[in-house]
Formats: structure tokens, sequence, C-alpha cells
């Protein structure tokens, strides 16, 4: 999709003024609050934001209220100051609050209502609406699995209880597939997530942070976590909304908009998430750059979990136990590992329980296994279209090595 058809308009409720006014003054609350609102950017783009502000002569609070209809992307999409933060307080005069906004991925328009509550209880309000955008999809009432293709990076989708995903967008020169995903509704938590990688794929641009939902499974299955996880404490940290496939794989905008639903996300540790996750997550990306293609299969496993953590709608996400990646390097030409004798291709695979580990590459590579044991580990068998691309033989080879060239 070309950037132009991201363009998103905000539509004002009162154009009066260019910014918030309230009569606060404690002395004076007889009079009725005036407030105005002017929205600067009508055709605001994918998101944006402007300054609003508040005249006043005590205490304050400046607040943002949703609203929406149940089909759509409505939970927290606009904030104060900086993201998340939906409420503002201060005393006095203030004409420099942040007042932003994400893409509205949803053919409907949604509005917020800016809630400005004064000392000793005087209230006033003024509201913003933004446009829906054209061409965009209602979420599903059911979710249905799509057709399996041969990709290399996929594994093996016959398990009758979870559905298979693909996400496509344009970006690297024309329509691609983004990632695919094994859905588990029940857990609210893909089993794994598959995806090539090379710099071609990973692009340009940066971190989004537009946290949506995915537009391919029904909102009552899947996890709503615009505000991360509830109930998300445990002794001695906080679990994070943690990718299976990693925004900084994704720089691309839409791309990496895809990146941020929740069904690619996890309940993770932030002990593993920000450590020896995120190292391995960084050596991924190097190791790419040296091959063709790496086609990546990023993983959780819920055997033996008994702990969950809440959406911000209540549902139920099931925390997992333990993570894996698998990985199969391609190369046309020349030697990279083992590639000279297994028709071009290389693979290892990586499991890490679900714990704090040292963040350093050693910590790292001792998690470092072959992918025959990963497979036994978690009873999926990985890259199931290679032998058909260089025979059984050579395939065995590729799983069964510990290739000294990955570290």
């Amino acid at each position: 999709m070309k950037a132009a058809n991201h363009i998103l308009k905000a539509v004002v409720a009162v154009l009066a003024a260019t910014t918030v006014l309230a009569a606060c003054n404690p002395t004076d609350l007889g009079n009725e609050p005036e407030v105005n609102l002017r929205i600067d950017k009508v055709d605001a783009g994918s998101k944006s934001n402007q300054f609003i502000g508040v005249k006043a002569a005590g205490e304050w609070s400046l607040e943002i209220k949703f609203e929406g209809g149940e089909q759509y992307d409505v939970t927290q999409w606009a904030y104060l100051e900086i993201d998340s933060v939906t409420m503002v307080r201060g005393v006095g005069d203030r004409n420099d609050i942040v007042f932003g906004w994400a893409a509205n991925n949803s053919p409907e328009a949604r509005k917020v209502t800016l809630l400005l509550t004064c000392a000793g209880g005087k209230t006033a309000q003024a509201e913003f609406t933004q446009a829906g955008r054209e061409g965009a999809a209602v979420l599903p009432t059911k979710i249905v699995s799509e057709t399996v293709p041969d990709w290399l990076e996929l594994p093996a989708t016959s398990d009758p209880d979870l559905y298979f995903i693909t996400h496509y967008c344009n970006y690297a020169g024309g329509e691609q597939r983004n990632y695919s995903f094994y859905w588990d509704t029940a857990a609210l938590v893909a089993h794994w997530v598959a995806y090539p990688l090379n710099k071609r794929l990973a692009g340009s641009g940066g971190r989004t942070n537009e946290w949506g939902l995915d537009p391919k499974i029904p909102r009552r299955l899947q996890p709503v976590v615009f505000r991360g996880y509830g109930n998300a404490s445990y002794e001695g940290g906080y679990y994070n909304r943690g990718h299976q496939l990693p925004s900084a794989d994704r720089l691309t905008y839409e791309p990496n908009v895809q990146t941020f639903y929740g069904t690619n996300m996890t309940p993770q540790r932030g002990e593993l998430n920000s450590e020896a996750w995120a190292v391995l997550e960084g050596m991924v990306r190097t190791w790419s750059n040296a091959l063709d293609t790496l086609y990546v299969v990023t993983g959780c496993v819920l055997d033996g979990s008994t702990e969950y953590v809440t959406d911000n709608e209540g549902k139920r996400v099931k925390v997992p136990t333990g993570y894996f990646k698998a990985l199969l390097g391609y190369k046309k030409s020349g030697t990279v590992g083992m590639t000279g004798s297994t028709g071009g291709y290389t693979g290892t695979a990586f499991w890490f329980d679900h714990k704090g580990y040292a963040k350093n590459t050693s910590t790292v590579l001792a998690q470092r296994i072959t992918i025959d044991q990963l497979e036994t580990r978690t009873g999926i068998d990985f890259f199931v279209n290679l032998p058909s691309r260089i025979g059984a033989d050579k395939a065995a080879s590729v799983e069964a090595s510990t290739d000294s060239w990955w570290k």
C-alpha cells in the first residue's frame, strides 16, 4: 500500500480558537468555563500531533475519553505528552501540551473527548474526530485458516486446533509476505511466527509503536494490548509485550506497523526480552546480512504453563514456559559454513527457558542447538519444504549439524 493511502483526515468538532481554554479560577466558579479546540492539521497523515493549551488560575486535570464501536480498533489511539499517557495535571496556564494520535486502520471514524476538570469541580470538554481509512477492513467475526504455501521458512501445520495466517504488504519493491503465524485461540498467543529476512526485506525507517488489532482475527479471539498486559507483574519484574517478529527486522512503515499487532506478541519476562533475547535478535540480523536470505521461525512453548496475564479487556493470555528460534540460511554463490556441500543451506537453532539470562553473545551461543534437537523439544517439524529443494539427505544434514559459522 503506497504511503499516500495512509493519509487520514482529522475532523474537528470545534473551530473557535487555538487552545483549550477553561475558566478555572477558584474565586470565579460562578462563570461557565469557555472551551475551544482547533486542530491545525486537517490532513494529518498516518499519525501526528499538535499543541493544545489550558488557561487557568488554579489546579486542573486534562483527560482523554475514548469512544467507538465493538468491531474496530478503538482502544487507546490518542495520547497527551507521550505515548500511552491519557491524563495530565497542572496548575495555571499552559500552552505546550502535546495532543497526538496514531493511524486509524479501520474504516470507521473514531472520536475522543478532551475533558478538563478544574479545582472545585468545574468541567469543560471538546471533541476530536478522526476519519476512517478508505478501504480498510472490518474485523472478521470468525477465524479461518489460510492455504499453506511451500515457503522455506514454514514449519509443519498439522494441528487442527491452530490457525495458519499470513500478513502481506507492499514493501521491498512490491507485494511481499511479511510474516506467517500459527494462532492459538485458547492461549491467545502464536505458537510460532515465520518470516524471511535480508537487507532488502528489513528495509529502512524506524519503530512506529502503532499497537494495533490484527485485521484477520476476530476481536474476541485476539489480545488487545495497547496498554500492555494487565496483571503482568511477577517477583522481580514485569511481563513485556515481546515481539516474535522483531520491530527492527521490518523497518519500512507498513510492515513495521504489522509487527505491532497483538498476535505478534507474547507476555515475555523483561529480563529475557531486553537482555539475552535482544542480543540474539541482533545476531540474527547480522547473520542475515551475510546471506542471500535467512529464514526465521521464532516461537514459544506453552507446555507446563499454569500462568496467565490479561489483555486490556480482561481476556486471559497464557504465559509461555520457553522460547526458541530456528534459523535456515541460504547463500547461492560463495561458501558460508557448510553451504558448499548442502546446496547453499545451513541451519541452527536456539532454546531459552522463560527466565533471565546474561546479556552477552557467549550466553546466547551457549543456548545453540541443532534443528533436530529443537524438533525433539518442541514436537514441531521445522523447514518442511527444504527436502524438496535439496533432497532428503542434504536436508537431514543441515538439520542435524552444529555448523560453527553461527557465531
